[in-house]
């Protein structure tokens, strides 16, 4: 008998995933252990691999639609097969390895499984009512009709997109954007983070004269370096001499950390992320940039590890290759704190009585007044500054 493939749990504390490609189209056989479909976590975007061998007799999850963990997506099975009726009697068996995942209990309880356990893991109780996929919603509402007066077409009677072109489009409309899972968690830890945490912040506009002196130097020697990884040499070192700029804070304890995981936020199509250079603080300047390098690249190509994208202590972001001069960034719960790093540009400055023209960056600190007081924050973001102005105090 065939089965119901559910939505396997995969990343970091995910609930939900949205399918973004199916790799094999309904009718073709599936082999266990190759890829079977792709989808996007609120960190990453992954492969995952089919549990079972047999035939895609059914999709149940359309491309872009968002699906809770342990939902169906999929019937596999042999060609010919009733996949309704496979449906109705709930499969044979949700996966081994997504039935673990879903059952907590210890191994010692699991001696004799019982078939039901894994029919009612596999498929929800009200896995008879009727569904509408988010790309159905969306062609609804531009065409301002209610689609729960559809029929649908699709498993289970669900309105799918092919249900609604050929309603009648008003004269006004509006487009809706389904959110995906990673926006949809960015948007809840953004403002997690903004009521639960008191955050404050510092500015201050710092000279790049040296710094872009020490990068043509590295240029020089065949040394590629961004004034990004300069700012992130420079705020690892200062971190190691402010421990509680570098630190967590929890109900009892501020917890300071004995080694410096700089986060580098990373913008992508789908999202803020943050790969995290760890030990930043034990690395030369061409060692971060490499990293650096490599993990923005990764990062953009949906590549990176899930470990990459956690662990950080404190993070900097960068939008200056933005234009954008100054702004005040959000802390990335835990942490303490986050620098914001606003675009070099050159600028009238007074030097003893004299106007000269410099290359000048704006810089914002924002911090949990929770943990750190002003003083010491100011001071902290007053360090980077000299560092930035004096890269020689980085040897």
């Amino acid at each position: 008998m065939g089965e119901i493939i559910i939505m396997p749990k995969q990343g970091l504390q995910m609930t939900e995933g949205m399918i973004s490609t199916w790799l094999v189209e309904e009718g073709q056989p599936v082999k266990e252990g190759e890829p079977l479909f792709e989808m996007e976590t609120d960190k990453l975007a992954i492969t995952i691999d089919a549990a079972v061998s047999g035939t895609l007799l059914k999709i149940l999850a359309e491309e872009g639609e968002i699906i809770p963990v342990a939902d169906p997506i999929a019937v596999i099975g042999e060609p010919g097969e009733d996949y309704e009726a496979i449906l109705a009697s709930g499969g044979s068996s949700a996966s081994a390895a997504a039935a673990e995942e879903q059952d907590p209990a210890p191994a010692a309880e699991k001696t004799s499984p019982a078939p039901s356990a894994s029919v009612s893991a596999a498929v929800p109780a009200e896995i008879s009512r009727i569904f509408a996929s988010p790309r159905a919603r969306t062609r609804a509402a531009e065409r301002g009709i209610d689609y729960r007066r559809i029929p649908g077409s699709g498993p289970l009677g669900m309105v799918v997109e092919r249900d609604i072109p050929a309603a009648k489009a008003p004269a006004e409309t509006e487009h809706r954007i389904p959110i995906s899972g990673m926006r949809r968690i960015i948007s809840q830890r953004m403002l997690e983070s903004l009521n639960t945490l008191a955050q404050a912040s510092h500015r201050l506009t710092v000279d790049m004269t040296a710094a872009a002196v020490l990068r043509k130097q590295l240029q020089a020697a065949d040394i590629r370096v961004s004034y990004n990884d300069i700012v992130i040499r420079c705020t690892a070192k200062a971190l190691t001499e402010f421990p509680m700029m570098n630190s967590t804070m929890d109900e009892q304890y501020i917890t300071t950390k004995d080694y410096v995981n700089i986060g580098m936020a990373v913008a992508t199509d789908n999202g803020l992320l943050v790969p995290v250079i760890r030990d930043a603080d034990l690395m030369t300047l061409p060692e971060i940039a490499c990293i650096s390098k490599d993990l923005a690249a990764r990062t953009k190509e949906n590549k990176l590890n899930p470990d990459e994208l956690s662990g950080g202590t404190f993070t900097i972001s960068n939008l200056g290759m933005f234009d954008i001069e100054s702004f005040t960034a959000i802390i990335n719960k835990p942490e303490a704190g986050i620098l914001a790093v606003g675009k070099i540009e050159k600028k009238p400055v007074v030097q003893e009585d004299t106007i000269v023209i410099r290359p000048l960056m704006q810089l914002s600190l924002t911090y949990d007044h929770r943990i750190v007081d002003g003083a010491p924050a100011a001071l902290f973001l007053r360090r980077i500054k000299q560092l930035l102005e004096t890269p020689g105090l980085l040897i």
